[in-house]
């Protein structure tokens, strides 16, 4: 099962918060980081500037729905903002992703 970082802009700090932490809580990430941050997108035709929280999470592919449905649960943006990328790391630190989430 291919292991990802998967990240998630979330407008409060308290927000961030609550996914990085449930996240862990929940196994479905091994570990996460908060990211302060300014964005600037397109949205509905208009250029719009505002203060994002990014969590960047660590786990595996099997947990990317489960991801998916915490961030829109948690985040009252209209389309909440979800990439991910497969990671590219050493054995240990793999096996340590596959280890700690379910």
């Amino acid at each position: 099962m291919p292991s990802l970082a998967v990240s998630a802009g979330l407008p409060t700090e308290a927000d961030a918060t609550e996914l990085s932490r449930t996240l862990v809580e929940e196994r479905l990430a091994a570990g996460t980081r908060i990211v302060p941050g300014t964005s600037h997108y397109r949205w509905e035709g208009t250029v719009h500037e505002r203060r994002y929280w990014t969590v960047h999470a660590f786990t595996t592919a099997a947990n990317l729905a489960a991801i998916y449905d915490l961030v829109e649960a948690i985040s009252d943006d209209d389309l909440p903002g979800v990439t991910y990328n497969e990671i590219d790391a050493s054995d240990e630190y793999l096996d340590w992703i596959d280890a700690q989430t379910v």
